[in-house]
């Protein structure tokens, strides 16, 4: 007997099978793509979900028969490149999921072809270069004054060249890069949670474009006794999937679990103030590389920082001394939180703080990594996240975060964009840690 739509199982996902020849079959691919188009064409229900389906959709009903049958393959390109692989048609939209039947999930087809234009060549020279994080935060960081002079949006000549050169889009706002952190902090012997011990995986973001997010990260967990090391070998590989790369990603899942795995002990957790390396370790490495050992291992022992401190005040406790931010605070589930399927727990930490009053919004920023930022894609970057940017205005909060900085950026270009005054509020977005870290009155520099 099929399972039928809306039942109760949870998501599960298919392994990446790109071992496998059969993965890289274009009769195969175009077969495997109709039958899956053709299960949305008769759903429709992610109409408004991303970019992805509407155009499948008009591709469909601008055809001469109104259904697939009539539709080119050589068509599909621009529904697959209007994918950000952000999840949430698979995690919260689609009833046709596994264990259904139809098995449907859109983002991992997407990726397949991908897969296939990257390793047929077709991905280009400029769209590489985007994704080379740490050669380029490297010399971001070491020439900071400079590069963020040249990044600014009111550098328009710079912002010119570096379309014409990368293609990224010259209002699109960039981060900019930060003094690398330096660990100085000491360990609150006097905490519940004293004689823990944590991995804090400092991601690319942290590491080259805010530094703060670390020292906030760090700060909090040390004042309440978590003995952090912190470890940073290079980016967990989200740039190189969204292209397709699957190669780089594997060499980076191995290498870098390897190294991680040598430092779990029992009872150390890793944990990632970053989204989207939480869901990279948590989900797409094994899904790709699901028989390997170390991967496995550090998938079971990664945490969201939002996820651990919920736990922590959970189990052994947090110290006392949180105060109310007056004003109170509107935070942002990104996609890759909400991914992760853990739960609103950026939020319920907030709520630890007291009265201070914690809006939620859950829905997509638009802006889907490096592709939100490209010439190609701005716009609609832009379009997509003006839902997210008008429900978070309506609450007007003093405070704003989001769990995803990049998003948080660019809800705030967007509310620029608009120009309103009562969007001047959401000139400093914030990572949910930063705002523990300030009403515990630990020193930041934001």
């Amino acid at each position: 007997m099929g399972i039928g739509e809306g039942g109760l199982r949870a998501p599960e996902r298919n392994i990446v099978a790109w071992t496998e020849d059969d993965y890289w079959d274009p009769v195969k691919l175009d077969e495997e793509t109709r039958r899956q188009f053709d299960v949305c064409h008769g759903c429709r229900r992610c109409f408004n979900l991303c970019d992805s389906f509407p155009k499948l959709f008009d591709l469909i009903d601008e055809s001469k028969t109104f259904e697939l049958d009539s539709v080119k393959s050589e068509d599909f390109k621009p529904v697959i490149d209007s994918c950000t692989l952000c999840d949430m048609c698979f995690m919260v939209t689609c009833p046709y999921v596994p264990p259904h039947e139809f098995a449907i999930d859109i983002p991992m087809l997407m990726l397949r072809h991908r897969a296939k234009d990257f390793k047929n060549g077709k991905i280009g020279f400029k769209e590489k270069q985007i994704a080379e994080i740490d050669r380029n935060g490297k010399l971001g960081q070491k020439t900071r004054i400079i590069s963020n002079a040249f990044i600014s949006l009111k550098n328009k000549p710079a912002r010119y060249i570096f379309e014409k050169i990368l293609n990224i889009d010259k209002k699109a706002k960039l981060p900019n890069f930060s003094k690398p952190f330096n660990k100085s902090f000491l360990i609150n012997k006097e905490a519940p949670g004293y004689g823990k011990k944590a991995i804090l995986f400092s991601t690319c973001y942290g590491s080259y474009h805010n530094s703060e997010i670390i020292s906030s990260t760090y700060k909090v967990l040390s004042h309440n006794g978590i003995d952090v090391s912190l470890f940073y070998d290079g980016c967990c590989g989200m740039p190189q999937l969204e292209q397709g790369n699957i190669e780089s990603v594997v060499q980076k899942a191995r290498a870098t679990s390897e190294k991680l795995v040598n430092l779990i002990n029992e009872g150390i957790k890793v944990i990632v103030p970053i989204p989207s390396c939480a869901l990279m370790f948590k989900t797409e490495w094994p899904l790709i590389l699901p028989q390997d050992k170390n991967i496995k291992i550090l998938s079971e022992n990664t945490m969201d920082i939002d996820e651990y401190i919920i736990t922590l005040a959970e189990n052994e406790g947090i110290m006392k001394g949180l105060k109310p931010l007056e004003g109170d605070i509107t935070v942002h589930m990104s996609c890759h939180s909400r991914a992760q399927n853990i739960g609103s727990k950026s939020a319920q930490m907030l709520r630890l703080i007291p009265e201070t009053k914690v809006n939620i919004v859950e829905r997509c920023s638009g802006h889907g990594g490096s592709w939100g930022v490209k010439k190609d894609n701005f716009n609609t970057a832009i379009k997509v996240g003006k839902i997210s940017a008008k429900n978070i205005m309506k609450y007007n909060t003093k405070y704003f975060a989001s769990t995803c900085p990049l998003a948080g950026d660019h809800i705030v270009q967007i509310s620029e964009i608009e120009e309103k005054e009562d969007l001047k509020l959401l000139n400093t977005p914030s990572h949910p840690i930063e705002l523990i870290a300030m009403s515990y009155n630990l020193k930041i520099n934001k």
